[in-house]
């Protein structure tokens, strides 16, 4: 396992989670709000400040919980970041430090790589910084490719 990037204080998000997962390390994907969600007092933190779609990860539990009506239980307050992803990149674009525009690996055969290949979290056209290259890949199709840990740059 490699260690998390360093965060600044201003990619840090507010947000909430269900108290049962309200761990430091836990991640998930923020999927689109519930037609409840539109009338809480919550909203405003739970899920106005977060990407659909996208892999966040809590950096810290704030000692705060709430009811949610939709979990009809707790919800912590908690700080997340965008969660680094491991993805697999064509060897020319695997370069530490770089920031490119991702483009998944367009390969219409399935096998046991397509989360590396079109990872979730990250989308078609991204902006995402190599953190680490991590190592080649073998491909069925032949293709040259390495697995990299890249971190989403999300437009502000």
């Amino acid at each position: 396992m490699h260690p998390p990037p360093v965060s600044s204080k201003s990619d840090i998000i507010v947000t909430v989670v269900n108290s049962e997962v309200a761990k430091k390390g836990y991640k998930f994907i923020f999927e689109k709000n519930n037609l409840q969600c539109t009338e809480c007092i919550l909203k405003k933190i739970c899920i106005n400040k977060l990407e659909q779609g996208r892999v966040y990860e809590i950096v810290n539990v704030r000692n705060k919980e709430h009811f949610c009506k939709l979990l009809n239980g707790k919800v912590s307050i908690v700080e997340v970041k965008l969660a680094s992803i491991e993805l697999f990149l064509e060897r020319k674009f695997a370069v530490e430090g770089v920031t490119i525009t991702y483009t998944p690996i367009d390969c219409p055969t399935p096998c046991a790589n397509i989360m590396y290949c079109k990872p979730l979290g990250v989308f078609k056209n991204d902006k995402i910084k190599i953190e680490k290259v991590l190592e080649p890949v073998y491909c069925k199709k032949g293709k040259d490719l390495i697995k990299v840990l890249s971190l989403p740059i999300l437009k502000k």
